[in-house]
């Protein structure tokens, strides 16, 4: 399918904690990032925080209640490792459209409707802000086939997508002014299996509809933001043995996140990844 909308905007990045860490986080963030409490959501399983930022990106801290077993079954997360478990995009055009454009072009990547990758339809979701704010939305998962051309779990190598129902603004809220200078998401960093990193790069590439190429050491995917400067999606081979036998467990882990500091040195910066640092 021809790229008939615009490059996806990159909306937020899942970081899941334990619940302890929800409630209080660690001084490392609390000292960089102003954190604004999120609420719980509509399952009642979990809930979350922000750091929200002037490009419109954000930063999602969330946990299962209490870290209760019951609360991670069934849930799209609830077999995942606490780290960065996930990315959402978003763009302006309706979910309904952006699923049908969504699923072509995926196809087309793969040569055809039978590729192993694919979206599901969107699904209705929410929250209720701590002052009560009702938000609602629309979310597009990545799906994967195995041998029996069922669907399995959802692939983390895909991004999924966030449309909001009720005002964007009503979600993305909080502040924006952070004490480290942060001022949007610049780059996000994966560590991807060798042999899996052009693969990947296509994929990702027609998931977000992207076209542009922006290559330095690395496989890059260039992204949108909401308000600000464009973003990079950066696949990172290991370089370490230890990073070796994560990439070759895992295939697509995303590692870090690196900050955009308007016209101050990025270099000078600091990053973000999971564990935190004490």
């Amino acid at each position: 399918m021809a790229s008939d909308q615009k490059v996806a905007l990159l909306d937020h990045i899942i970081v899941l904690v334990p619940h302890a860490e929800l409630r209080d986080p660690p001084k490392s963030l609390t000292d960089n990032f102003n954190i604004t409490n999120g609420g719980k959501h509509a399952d009642g399983k979990t809930e979350n925080k922000l750091i929200v930022f002037q490009d419109g990106t954000y930063i999602e801290l969330i946990s299962f209640i209490n870290d209760l077993p019951e609360n991670r079954a069934d849930h799209w997360w609830g077999s995942k490792p606490y780290g960065i478990v996930d990315w959402a995009f978003t763009n302006k055009i309706n979910y309904e459209s952006n699923y049908e454009a969504l699923i072509s072009r995926l196809a087309d990547a793969q040569g055809g409707s039978s590729g192993a990758y694919s979206y599901a339809p969107p699904r209705l979701g929410g929250r209720i802000r701590p002052d009560g704010v009702e938000l609602e939305w629309a979310v597009t998962f990545p799906t994967n086939k195995d041998g029996k051309d069922t669907e399995t779990t959802r692939p983390s190598n895909l991004p999924f997508y966030c449309h909001d129902i009720t005002p964007r603004e009503n979600r993305v809220n909080g502040e924006i002014e952070h004490p480290c200078g942060a001022v949007g998401i610049r780059e996000v960093l994966a560590l991807v299996d060798d042999v899996k990193i052009g693969s990947f790069d296509s994929l990702i590439r027609a998931a977000v509809n992207s076209d542009i190429e922006e290559r330095s050491t690395s496989s890059g995917v260039s992204v949108g933001t909401p308000h600000g400067a464009p973003s990079v999606i950066s696949l990172v081979p290991p370089t370490t043995d230890v990073e070796e036998e994560e990439a070759r467990l895992h295939k697509f882990v995303l590692k870090e996140l690196k900050f955009d500091y308007g016209s101050s040195d990025v270099s000078a910066g600091i990053t973000f990844s999971y564990p935190f640092p004490a």
